[in-house]
């Protein structure tokens, strides 16, 4: 999954200044960016550097593009309400709705907030309001080699067809995970995963050749997956029955994860090949789909 990513709005209300105005873009200016380091990097965190549009606030650039960049250290749902410039300290107010974050997560994505900002000219500070508390950090606060987090691995059963093209048949795979990994980029491995097809001789894929996965939603304890059109091409290889169980229950193994609804090209999808997708999928209705 596409950093099976969710885009989030940042809502920039006010900016204030003193002495001078806040620097901007002058064209093909690179801005470094933070974000979080996967499995096969060394360091927790990495820098990007991305071009900020000519005439762009460069601090206001940069805070937005940590919020949408692939590996954002911001897990979807957390959004900010107001970001303001003043005294060459950038205070950043979360919003309440957000979801919590707390230990590793939220050191690291502070640590990408407060190494992206401080590398431009006029500030010095970032300070977090959220939860009732406010904090300042600088880039001092943050030595690199302390970051320090470790990758375990993990056993993850994906559902595929049976020989026959009848039955359910689970395959077990070992994913190298971090602590920093979010609920999202393992609901993107799996159906990412799925797609690709099984290891294990015996085994049949589910999905008709070219299906890209193109998001994942979690809202709750339901996961919405947005596929591509190619998943309505009729596949006599593939049993419609079979799609829907070895996805929801590859899915739902996951924790938190209770049902499934189908999407294709950001359309909900009412009908699979006779079979009705309208309703989220649970363990209710999908126990009667196959024998």
């Amino acid at each position: 999954m596409s950093k099976a990513r969710v885009s989030v709005t940042a809502l920039f209300l006010l900016t204030l200044f003193a002495g001078c105005a806040p620097e901007q873009a002058e064209p093909g200016v690179p801005v470094t960016v933070y974000t979080l380091g996967g499995a096969e990097d060394r360091s927790p965190l990495l820098e990007n550097t991305l071009i900020c549009p000519e005439g762009g606030v460069l601090w206001e650039f940069a805070l937005r593009e940590l919020f949408e960049i692939e590996r954002s250290p911001f897990p979807p749902g957390v959004t900010m309400e107001d970001a303001v410039l003043q005294n060459s300290t950038v205070t950043i107010t979360l919003s309440e709705e957000a979801p919590v974050m707390t230990g590793l997560p939220l050191t690291l994505a502070r640590a990408c907030v407060v190494l992206t900002l401080t590398k431009l000219d006029g500030i010095g500070a970032v300070s977090f309001i959220g939860g009732g508390e406010e904090q300042t950090l600088r880039a001092e606060d943050y030595i690199l080699d302390t970051l320090v987090i470790s990758d375990t691995e993990q056993n993850v059963t994906l559902y595929f067809s049976d020989t026959e093209g009848t039955r359910t048949a689970p395959e077990t795979r070992t994913l190298v995970v971090r602590e920093t990994y979010t609920a999202d980029w393992y609901l993107n491995y799996i159906v990412e995963e799925l797609i690709t097809g099984p290891n294990a001789p015996g085994l049949r894929p589910i999905f008709p050749e070219g299906t890209r996965l193109l998001k994942i939603t979690v809202n709750g304890d339901v996961c919405a997956v947005d596929l591509s059109d190619e998943l309505l091409i009729p596949d006599e290889s593939v049993n419609p029955a079979l799609t829907l169980s070895c996805l929801f229950r590859s899915v739902t193994a996951q924790e938190g994860i209770a049902s499934l609804t189908l999407w294709v090209e950001g359309q909900l999808l009412g009908d699979y090949f006779g079979i009705d997708t309208s309703v989220p999928l649970t363990s209710e209705n999908v126990d009667w789909l196959l024998p």
